[in-house]
C-alpha cells in the first residue's frame, strides 16, 4: 500500500462527502497482502500469494450511518460510493445512534508494528521450513502414517481511516503460522492430532518443541477407553478450556446484552466466578504478537477487569452502545473487514495464573479428568443459557498422576456455572491466537463436572 496515495484518495473521499450532504463522514484505506504454502506426501500441494486492497466508507445523514466499499480508486469510484452510502441513509431506520468519532487531544494515531522480518517470507524458505517439519513429523513414530494437513503462512494488512472530525489513525503488524496434523495408526486404530506455531520471524521457528507437542497431541492418545459416568474434578487443558471461554465471549458484549442474549445484563459489579478467577483484557500485553493502543472508532484502548476476582467488572462497548447505556466506550469497537460495521471485540485476554505446575495440579486433584479437547462447540452449546453438552477427549488422573487416555465420553455442564466452580489456576501460561488477538490461559481445575461414559466398570482403572 502507498501510504501517500491511501491518505490522499480517502481524504478526498470524506471531503467530497461533506460537500455532497452528508454530516459527518469516515473513510478506511485497508491492505491484505497473504502468502501460504500446503504441503503434502513431500510436494508443495498449494502456493498463494495475493494483496486485495479497498476502501470502506460511513456516512451519516439525518442520525442513519450508510456505507459503502470499492476496490477501485477513482473519481467515478468515489461518486459511486457517496451515492450507495446514501441510498442506504435514505432506507435505514436504526433506532440507536452511530458516531463518527475523533478525541482532539489524540486526533492523530499510529500503531506501527511491522517486525522488519517479512521480506523473509519466500516461497523457497517456506518451503525448505515445510518439507523439512513434514519429513521429521513422519520420522517421530512409524506409527505415524501421514500429514494430512501442514501449512506455512504469512500476512501483513496495514490501514489507515480518516473522518470529517479531523482524526486520522494508521496501524500496521505481520504475523507468520504454522499448522501440521497428522494421522497415526495402531492395531487398526486411528488417531489424529494438530499442533500449530506462531511469530513474527520464520528463523525463530523451533522445530523441537513443536514436534515433542504434536507427538504427544497423537501417540498420546492410543490405549484409550471411557470412563463410568458421574461427576468428577476436572482440570482443563489450556486450548480446551480457552476453546469454552472463546465460544461464549459473546456474552460479555453489551450488544448482546442489550439485545436480550446475554444472561450478563445488569450484573456488572455481582460475583459470577469463583474468587480465584480472574481474566482481564491487556491490549498492550508485552507478550502479545500484535498490541492495540486504539480501536477501530479512534478511541484507545486501556487494560481492564472483565472478571476480577469473582466480580464481573464491566461489559465490552463500541461507541453506538455506550451511548444507549449512558456510558463509554470501552475501546472495543472493532471492523471485521473493509466493509463491515463497527462490532465488539475483545483484543488479548489474560487469565491470571497460579502457582501450581501441572504436575503439582495433578498431585493436588488426585483423581479426575484431564480435558484436552472439547469437540461439537458450533452445536452442543447454548449461547444463551450458557448449556453445553460436549464430546471430549483426555486423560484419567489416579492417584495424582496421569493414567491413561480417556475417549467417548460427553462433558455437560453450564459455562456460568463452571465459572463458579474453578478452584484452581495453573502456572502453564500458554497463547492461543483467536479473533482480534491471543488468549493467555494456564490449565484451569473446577472442583466437578458430569462426564458420561460407560454405565458399568468397563474402562475403569
Amino acid at each position: 500500500m502507498d501510504k501517500d496515495f491511501a491518505s490522499e484518495f480517502i481524504n478526498k473521499l470524506v471531503s467530497n462527502a461533506v460537500e455532497y450532504g452528508f454530516d459527518e463522514a469516515e473513510a478506511c484505506f485497508m491492505t491484505n497482502a497473504s502468502m501460504e504454502i500446503n504441503i503434502l506426501n513431500a510436494e508443495v500441494s498449494s502456493y498463494e500469494n495475493s494483496t486485495v486492497q479497498g476502501v470502506g466508507f460511513r456516512g451519516k445523514k439525518n442520525g442513519q450511518m450508510g456505507g459503502s466499499f470499492t476496490t477501485e480508486f477513482d473519481d467515478s469510484a468515489i461518486d459511486f460510493m457517496l451515492s450507495t452510502a446514501m441510498e442506504n441513509c435514505e432506507v435505514l431506520d436504526d433506532e440507536d445512534e452511530e458516531f463518527i468519532y475523533c478525541d482532539p487531544e489524540n486526533s492523530h494515531l499510529e500503531s506501527i508494528q511491522l517486525s522488519g522480518n517479512y521480506n523473509k517470507n519466500t516461497y523457497e524458505k517456506f518451503s525448505e521450513v515445510g518439507l523439512k517439519l513434514e519429513k521429521d513429523i513422519l520420522n517421530l513414530s512409524p506409527l505415524i502414517k501421514a500429514v494430512d494437513y501442514l501449512s506455512v503462512s504469512c500476512g501483513t494488512g496495514p490501514s489507515v481511516s480518516v473522518n470529517s472530525k479531523g482524526l486520522y489513525t494508521y496501524k500496521d503488524s505481520d504475523f507468520i503460522s504454522i499448522f501440521a496434523e497428522a494421522r497415526a495408526e495402531k492395531d487398526g486404530v486411528v488417531k489424529t492430532g494438530g499442533h500449530y506455531w506462531f511469530g513474527k520471524d520464520i528463523d525463530a521457528f523451533d522445530e523441537k518443541p513443536f514436534l515433542e507437542t504434536l507427538r504427544k497431541k497423537v501417540l498420546g492418545k492410543f490405549g484409550g477407553s471411557s470412563v463410568e459416568s458421574g461427576e468428577y474434578k476436572v482440570i482443563f487443558d489450556s486450548e480446551a478450556f480457552v476453546s469454552l471461554l472463546q465460544t461464549f465471549m459473546g456474552a460479555f458484549s453489551s450488544y448482546s446484552m442489550q439485545k436480550g442474549l446475554s444472561l450478563l445484563a445488569g450484573k456488572e459489579g455481582e460475583v459470577i466466578a469463583s474468587d480465584i478467577f480472574t481474566l482481564r483484557e491487556e491490549p498492550m500485553y508485552e507478550k502479545a504478537l500484535i498490541k492495540f493502543p486504539f480501536d477501530s472508532e479512534g478511541v484507545l484502548t486501556k487494560s481492564k477487569a472483565l472478571i476480577d476476582n469473582g466480580v464481573f467488572v464491566k461489559a465490552l462497548y463500541n461507541l453506538k452502545t455506550a451511548n444507549k447505556a449512558g456510558t463509554k466506550s470501552t475501546g472495543n469497537g472493532f471492523k471485521g473487514a473493509y466493509s463491515s460495521p463497527v462490532g465488539i471485540s475483545a483484543t488479548n485476554l489474560v487469565v491470571t495464573p497460579g502457582e501450581k505446575d501441572f504436575d503439582a495440579l495433578c498431585e493436588w486433584v488426585q483423581d479426575g479428568i484431564y480435558l484436552t479437547e472439547l469437540n461439537g462447540l458450533h452445536a452442543g452449546v447454548n449461547k444463551i443459557s450458557g448449556d453445553f453438552s460436549l464430546f471430549c477427549e483426555g486423560y484419567l488422573i489416579k492417584d495424582g498422576k496421569i493414567a491413561r487416555p480417556v475417549e467417548q465420553i460427553t462433558v455437560s455442564d453450564n459455562f456460568y456455572d463452571v465459572l463458579k466452580k474453578i478452584i484452581a489456576t495453573g502456572s502453564d501460561t500458554i497463547s492461543v491466537p483467536e479473533g482480534k488477538g491471543e488468549y493467555f490461559c494456564p490449565s484451569v481445575v473446577v472442583s466437578k463436572m458430569n462426564i458420561s461414559g460407560d454405565t458399568g466398570e468397563e474402562g475403569e482403572e
